[in-house]
């Protein structure tokens, strides 16, 4: 007759991604990239709680032990790294301008390079410190791979985030931008310091050789891609094979990507981005609009295992009060040492200090939220014989600094909008308003804009509180002086070039 294994695992996490999906839409109608983990985390331990409250029952058990040895036996790294991760960053990559790509590459490459590898520095120097302060000492070394694997931020989480606020283009394509392309850096970054760990041989310029060939493949496999998929697309083609063909492009690519050992991630969004940018000089509308249509479906679909699976990571998990502090103290170092870093790369080139919105680093650091790639990195190694002593810290603080993440950046990010753009709608009272309050002090200078749009539809910036900057009134209150270095200075924070 066979075996079921198969059909059971897809009944149980359909069931459970429904469930969980459910839940959050109708009582918590949080992000999906939120809500889902969380709900499944609360799942977990209802589960767990009932297992021990049934205890010696004999009508109705729950087998704790099963479930857990089934949690354990998912692959969490293949099924995200070598499975749908590619489905998702080229469903991204597909609605990705190049023309602002062209325009913002600057701030995008330093944000998933310089500032990713400044956060795991900073990250692991602080967290070294705190295991020796509370007398559970950790190899320094070990602490830098969990900070690569942290570095980086979430497609999936930061769509989800940016869908419930009203954030200018530029802060949009910039958070975008730098998760479709910080995957690369993060996995080059930490498969470097698993190899120090593992005792084989390391060199500065051998590192930066092996680098720059898995980037320049890397494009040379998704542009080579991307040619041939778009002379596929043209002719006459049913829906179908028009899906089928952009699904060949995300896994063909990264397939021949890892194949090369090159990037397939940067594989994978190359060839997104040539499809998504010119198949509109080859496709109608209605056919653009219908493949579009299927990549959103799928993308939702994928999102709900990846963040069902994330929350029964929970059962693996030997929680007690120690390790729970220790994953708020790691969220909290993290949090920190994603904010030195930007700022520090940022320190580095005057132009984007000088010519900047305020507040602009600020959201951009706040909205780092982490996700999937991270959990998979850090579980794809734990039991690695040097890495295993340490496998319940690096899973318990990457699962909880992962959950603190969404919940306290991505739910936060939209009254840190606030700060810095005015929202006649924000929050004044509860618990929500003075979080509100709170993350007004972040806004020092106490500028702040309005997003608009002009008689062409071009999105405008411009200073909401002019008071703060204004012509200095006189005694009367009705004439103005004027004051040239407070016009200079209007001019200089609505430069639409800014930063």
């Amino acid at each position: 007759m066979g075996s079921y294994f198969i059909l059971q695992v897809f009944t149980v996490i359909f069931a459970l991604s429904i469930a969980t999906t459910i839940f959050n839409k109708r009582i918590l109608g949080f992000p999906q990239a939120i809500g889902v983990p969380i709900v499944s985390a609360i799942l977990v331990f209802i589960l767990q709680w009932g297992a021990s409250l049934l205890s010696g029952n004999h009508f109705i058990t729950i087998n704790i032990h099963n479930i857990e040895n089934a949690v354990r036996h998912i692959d969490f790294y293949d099924f995200l790294i070598n499975g749908v991760i590619c489905f998702i960053l080229t469903s991204s990559a597909l609605k990705f301008k190049i023309s602002d790509l062209r325009n913002h590459w600057k701030p995008i490459s330093i944000l998933a390079s310089i500032s990713l590898v400044l956060c795991a520095v900073f990250f692991g120097g602080m967290l070294f410190g705190f295991q020796a302060l509370i007398g559970h000492p950790v190899p320094i070394a070990i602490l830098l791979l969990l900070g690569s694997a942290l570095g980086a931020t979430d497609p999936i989480g930061i769509k989800g985030v940016l869908s419930s606020v009203r954030a200018p283009h530029h802060l949009i394509v910039k958070l975008e931008g730098e998760s479709l392309f910080n995957d690369a850096m993060c996995i080059a970054v930490f498969m470097t310091l698993l190899n120090v760990i593992q005792g084989k041989n390391f060199t500065l310029i051998g590192t930066l050789e092996t680098l720059l060939y898995e980037i320049v493949v890397a494009v040379l496999i998704g542009w080579a891609f991307g040619q041939g998929i778009l002379r596929l697309l043209r002719g006459k083609h049913e829906p179908e094979s028009l899906i089928l063909t952009t699904a060949l492009l995300a896994c063909g690519s990264y397939l021949v990507a890892l194949f090369a050992h090159a990037s397939a991630p940067i594989a994978c969004v190359i060839g997104g981005l040539i499809v998504g940018n010119r198949w509109q000089e080859i496709l109608s509308e209605t056919a653009t609009r219908e493949i579009n249509h299927f990549w959103h479906t799928v993308e939702g679909i994928i999102n709900s295992f990846l963040f069902t699976l994330i929350g029964l990571e929970l059962f693996i998990l030997d929680l007690n009060a120690s390790m729970i502090l220790g994953g708020i103290i790691a969220f909290i170092v993290l949090h920190i040492s994603r904010f030195a870093a930007n700022f520090l790369s940022f320190a580095c080139f005057p132009s984007f200090r000088r010519n900047s919105y305020n507040g602009s680093l600020t959201i951009l650091s706040w909205g780092g939220v982490r996700g999937g790639l991270s959990l998979a990195l850090i579980l794809a190694v734990a039991n690695h014989p040097t890495l295993s002593p340490y496998s319940s810290i690096l899973i318990g603080y990457t699962f909880i600094a992962v959950l603190l993440s969404g919940v306290v950046c991505g739910l936060g990010l939209p009254a840190v909008m606030n700060a810095f753009y005015y929202n006649p709608h924000e929050e004044t009272e509860g618990f929500k308003g003075w979080y509100q309050r709170l993350c007004h002090k972040m806004n020092r200078k106490g500028v702040k804009y309005i997003v608009g749009e002009d008689a062409n539809g071009s999105e405008t910036i411009t200073v909401y509180n002019p008071e703060q900057i204004a012509d200095v009134k006189a005694d009367d209150g009705v004439a103005a002086l004027h004051d040239p270095s407070k016009m200079t200075e209007r001019n200089l924070l609505e430069n639409p070039h800014n930063f």
